[in-house]
């Protein structure tokens, strides 16, 4: 009986002294390290100020917000407003950290100048795969906390979906263009230029 064991076990031995031979080990990437290299290389040249080209919105039937507008069928905004983007002088953060980088600025639509802030994330897929949309962010109003009357215009903003939206971000290589892909509400695609 010690025969029929020793066979099978000398043969399973065999297999798997080949197969750890063949192994090649991938270096664990560091996807913090990963992710703040993008940051740091993307950060800089989103500084400037933006003209929204082009601001595709999706009708969706139903939608509470976009009836307020109102909005009836897909829609295409041009040269809907100017964005300027800075540094964040105000960090939201007790300490910064350089993955997440933090944006304030100004958004000029109809002549009213509304603040607003939002904080970049590097996209998984850029980060996994280094294809795909550079960042995510929200673009949201940049107010002193407290009560204050929302104006017609910032309203607007809101129902259209422009504000209180995440996005994912890409900027075209030597272009002063870039994309934003609305990621939960009305405005599918926005095309700003520097």
């Amino acid at each position: 009986m010690k025969t029929y064991f020793r066979l099978p076990v000398l043969l399973l031995g065999i297999v798997f002294a080949q197969c750890t031979g063949t192994a090649e080990v991938v270096p664990a990437v560091d996807y913090d390290q990963v992710s703040q290299e993008l940051m740091q290389a993307l950060a800089p040249q989103l500084v400037g100020t933006w003209t929204l080209r082009q601001v595709h919105v999706s009708f969706q039937r139903g939608a509470y917000y976009q009836a307020q507008i109102p909005i009836i069928r897909d829609t295409l905004f041009q040269d809907l407003a100017t964005l300027t983007i800075r540094p964040a002088q105000t960090l939201r953060k007790s300490s910064p950290d350089k993955r997440y980088p933090e944006f304030e600025g100004t958004l000029l639509f109809r002549s009213k100048s509304y603040p607003v802030y939002f904080e970049l994330r590097a996209h998984p897929d850029r980060v996994v795969q280094q294809q795909g949309p550079q960042a995510l962010f929200m673009l949201e109003t940049n107010f002193p906390v407290g009560s204050r009357i929302m104006e017609p215009e910032e309203q607007f903003l809101r129902n259209l979906g422009l504000l209180g939206d995440n996005y994912s971000l890409d900027l075209i290589d030597g272009q002063p263009t870039m994309i934003w892909r609305g990621l939960s509400r009305g405005v599918n695609r926005v095309e700003l230029r520097k």
